[in-house]
């Protein structure tokens, strides 16, 4: 009784591997090239190039959408498209382009001195000093980083010194005797 349950599970076994082996392309009908063709980058370059924010998002997006596309080619697609979406107020989504493209390139201090700057937009200076010390950190010479980052440091300054203000006491309330 046993073998004939063995068998038809040996049998289904056997054509899931011979079905996984298969190549995709041996199937295929056609005149159909047998290698990919390799993504043009062009369309994107063209579109940021005419500074449309619209036509970026959306021939970018392909470009960064497709997994065939070089890296390189990603990284210029990913920082144009988050150009687009700072110009559009979608600073969330700006954001998510340039993490996409630093997690690929992190050797962009530009990068990460236009991330922090909108992390500071964002009103997250944690976040925007962190980055403008990265920017200075792989160019020490990053006018614009230095300048971000001296800006906010005084600013996160002034505001430790106003809060040290407010929750100090007032002078008269602390209990001392009474002078006669």
């Amino acid at each position: 009784m046993r073998r004939i349950f063995l068998k038809p599970i040996r049998n289904a076994a056997a054509g899931a591997l011979l079905w996984a082996a298969s190549s995709p392309g041996a199937l295929a009908t056609g005149t159909e090239p047998a290698t990919d063709p390799e993504v043009d980058p062009a369309p994107c370059v063209a579109a940021a190039a005419a500074d449309d924010a619209d036509r970026i998002i959306a021939i970018c997006g392909e470009l960064v959408d497709n997994e065939k596309t070089v890296k390189a080619d990603r990284v210029k697609a990913l920082i144009a498209r988050a150009g687009a979406y700072d110009r559009k107020d979608m600073i969330d989504r700006a954001i998510g382009d340039y993490d996409t493209a630093l997690r690929l390139d992190p050797s962009l201090a530009d990068i990460f001195n236009a991330r922090g700057e909108l992390w500071r937009r964002k009103g997250d200076r944690l976040h925007a000093l962190q980055d403008f010390g990265a920017a200075i950190k792989l160019n020490p010479q990053h006018e614009a980083a230095r300048a971000n980052y001296k800006s906010l440091a005084l600013e996160l300054e002034w505001l430790g010194a106003q809060m040290a203000i407010k929750n100090r006491p007032a002078a008269g309330s602390k209990s001392s005797p009474a002078l006669k």
